[in-house]
């Protein structure tokens, strides 16, 4: 409940939101570090926001910002993943809500999202926090979303007891299905990011911008590239000698085989 926070990694605001999402909406105008928050470009004055400053000093804005970004998290996954044909099935065990998407597409983005629901849920994509998409999708499944953003005072009016002022708040899961209370309220979905980094992961993601399992990735697909590439110069070398005479069939098949074994356990170390 406090619209003036920047965590660690550099996320602002009640919904702790990074460049990238603010320039989807159309509050900022980009940078040329969009995965790192430094927040060093410029601000449209959309919603009457100029500076990272300002933005932070208006929590209304903040809110009508995370109305049309779920809105638009919406629309990405209905139109081009056909998200709204998955409503009311069960993929490992959770059931898939509007809510649930969207929530889920405020973590990790409506493509990564949509590239879940297509592949049948084999995949648990997760944060640079480690968040998992499923944790999301199950924990603000049931919801009721509104296309009209409540404002602030709103916000706090059907906020649990005792968070006036977003000291000592405890937050407290609310029942699925319930709006909060309050009038003209809807349930806004909030991640929750730690200040502080716990992990090495959380750690790497904050001084790179970048989640520590995209790095893996690179690293593995590297390592399987140069170990296909060194097998494929044996079979061609060995080949090249054999024919000029300089080695036998039996020494040429085992120089190969051996090359596909080193080659193999590469490659399964790298899954």
């Amino acid at each position: 409940m406090r619209p003036d926070v920047i965590n660690g990694s550099g996320y602002a605001g009640l919904f702790q939101f990074g460049e990238a999402a603010l320039q989807d909406v159309g509050l900022y105008a980009g940078d040329a570090t969009p995965h790192k928050n430094d927040w060093t470009g410029s601000f449209s004055g959309k919603y009457g926001v100029t500076s990272l400053a300002g933005f932070l000093a208006n929590p209304d804005a903040q809110i009508r910002a995370v109305t049309a970004y779920h809105a638009q998290a919406w629309n990405t996954l209905a139109g081009t993943y056909g998200a709204a044909g998955y409503l009311g099935t069960t993929l490992n065990g959770i059931e898939i809500t509007r809510s649930g998407l969207v929530a889920a597409a405020h973590l990790l983005g409506a493509g990564t999202v949509g590239e879940w629901l297509e592949s049948g849920g084999t995949t648990n994509p997760a944060d640079g926090n480690g968040t998992p998409l499923t944790a999301y999708l199950s924990k603000f499944a049931g919801y009721a979303l509104g296309a009209t953003a409540p404002s602030y005072a709103a916000l706090r009016a059907a906020d649990p007891a005792g968070a006036t002022t977003g000291a000592g708040y405890v937050y407290t899961d609310p029942p699925l299905g319930s709006s909060g209370g309050g009038s003209g309220a809807v349930a806004l979905l909030t991640p929750h990011n730690s200040h502080a980094f716990t992990s090495a992961a959380q750690g790497f993601h904050a001084a790179t911008g970048y989640p520590m399992g995209e790095l893996r990735d690179l690293l593995a697909g590297l390592a399987a590239t140069a170990a296909l590439t060194w097998m494929a110069y044996v079979v061609i070398s060995k080949w090249h000698a054999f024919n000029g005479g300089t080695e036998t069939i039996r020494e040429m098949t085992f120089d190969i085989l051996r090359a596909m074994v080193v080659t193999s356990i590469v490659l399964l170390l790298m899954v």
